[in-house]
């Protein structure tokens, strides 16, 4: 992944926020199939607001949010769910800023 903060061209460093893709699979995860894309600096910073987002609904167990991956925006887009535009027949579930 590439650094989120630039320097401008007065040498001074800009808050740039990526996007991120967390997919679901069929294992009773929070949906079925499915991603929901999250505006964020970092993935650790995604996966806060994904737990602050879906409280309780977001840990699979104690110590493991309730997806199957995580992607950036980069990744995501060389897969064949973006490809498709659908993952296990579904697509964007939500858009968390």
């Amino acid at each position: 992944m590439k650094q989120t903060n630039r320097a401008n061209r007065f040498g001074c460093y800009e808050r740039r926020e990526e996007m991120y893709y967390f997919t679901f699979g069929s294992d009773g995860q929070l949906f079925n199939g499915g991603w929901v894309r999250i505006k964020a600096d970092t993935l650790m910073e995604a996966q806060q607001k994904f737990a602050a987002h879906y409280g309780g609904r977001a840990w699979k167990h104690e110590r493991f949010l309730n997806g199957a991956f995580f992607y950036s925006e980069e990744q995501f887009k060389q897969t064949i769910m973006y490809l498709d535009g659908n993952n296990l027949g579904y697509g964007e579930h939500d858009f968390i800023q």
